[in-house]
């Protein structure tokens, strides 16, 4: 799988995450989103998260799956700060269906969340797991004109 798609879908995820103003207001007036791990001593609240893509195991071939994982990291008192973050990001991506340069008809939806114990008082981490479904336009093209 082309480099291209993963960084293309990420971006696009990731600029749908960081400028959506409401997400901006529930997150204290900034979305901070990490590539798979947050920086040393992150200032709380951030996402994380990262795509892992895969080849359909039966269908046609430029047709292609990714799981998008997504954990949201906060320190309260109480779950709802994570609850109202969680709230905004399942908004903004579950069911959506979008195109990038790399991708076509890239469908997300929502296939499992649940909390994890942190290990430290009020430190609160929520796992969010995405399926998307997409065609991998740019890498058909050059497969087709061989």
């Amino acid at each position: 799988m082309g480099d291209d798609i993963q960084v293309s879908l990420v971006t696009y995820l990731y600029d749908r995450l960081t400028g959506d103003n409401s997400l901006k207001s529930t997150m204290g007036g900034t979305v901070r989103c990490y590539l798979v791990w947050a920086k040393t001593d992150a200032a709380l609240p951030y996402l994380a998260h990262r795509l892992d893509i895969r080849a359909k195991s039966n269908g046609i071939w430029p047709e292609r799956l990714a799981t998008y994982t997504l954990d949201i990291w906060s320190f309260s008192p109480s779950a709802s700060e994570v609850k109202a973050i969680r709230k905004r990001v399942v908004e903004l991506l579950d069911q959506l269906l979008f195109n990038t340069a790399d991708v076509k008809n890239c469908y997300i939806d929502l296939q499992s969340e649940g909390p994890s114990i942190s290990g430290e008082p009020d430190i609160w981490h929520y796992s969010l797991i995405f399926d998307l479904h997409f065609w991998r336009q740019t890498e058909a093209v050059y497969i087709l004109n061989r």
